[in-house]
């Protein structure tokens, strides 16, 4: 600031300086918009999109997590696939009646229908079929009593419909069924000896 008369002596002051110090007003506008900036970024927008997933989306992301989940599942137990080991139970488990009584049931219903599967002419009648069994569940041999032997196109069927039966693997000796099958349409096979093959 400039003096514009003069002082007495003739000479003309220096301008007048300030001895206050200097205004802080613009750093604490720096630190005021500073901490502003960070509370905006971390409470801004997220990256996720701003929309409703759809079903889609959710599935798609859930089979994700899961095959990831598997992923770690494989990893952790070494690939180790034990499912074709037969277990110390499975071993010592005996003859199951009940289950093969149920599955030679299905493969007679299956015989039952090789009358008219068949374009050889056959008598209507009881075939009586003997069926063994391996260890494994599987069937070693099945045999067909006259006159629905082995050469017959009708005794083919019925054996190879019995011959499909698998039962559960067991431990012991072989277990051998004889069964009557029912070829004359009524239905009632069963094993020999039981009151369903005994009905005629």
């Amino acid at each position: 600031m400039k003096l514009l008369g003069r002082a007495r002596g003739g000479a003309v002051p220096e301008p007048l300086r300030s001895t206050a110090p200097a205004c802080t007003m613009p750093a604490m506008q720096r630190l005021a918009f500073g901490i502003l900036s960070i509370f905006c970024a971390a409470c801004g927008p997220s990256m996720e999109p701003d929309r409703v997933k759809t079903p889609d989306e959710i599935i798609a992301e859930q089979e994700a997590l899961g095959a990831e989940q598997m992923q770690k599942q494989n990893a952790a137990s070494n690939d180790y696939d034990d499912s074709s080991v037969v277990t110390e139970e499975e071993k010592k488990r005996g003859w199951d009646a009940r289950q093969a009584e149920l599955e030679m049931h299905r493969a007679a219903n299956s015989a039952e229908s090789c009358p008219e599967s068949v374009t050889e002419k056959a008598p209507k009648g009881r075939a009586a079929v003997t069926v063994t069994f391996s260890n494994d569940g599987h069937v070693k041999s099945a045999t067909i009593a006259d006159p629905y032997s082995e050469e017959t196109a009708v005794g083919k069927c019925v054996l190879r419909a019995m011959k499909a039966v698998i039962v559960p693997a067991y431990q012991g000796a072989e277990q051998t069924l004889n069964w009557e099958i029912d070829l004359t349409g009524g239905k009632k096979s069963g094993p020999v000896g039981s009151d369903e093959a005994a009905q005629q």
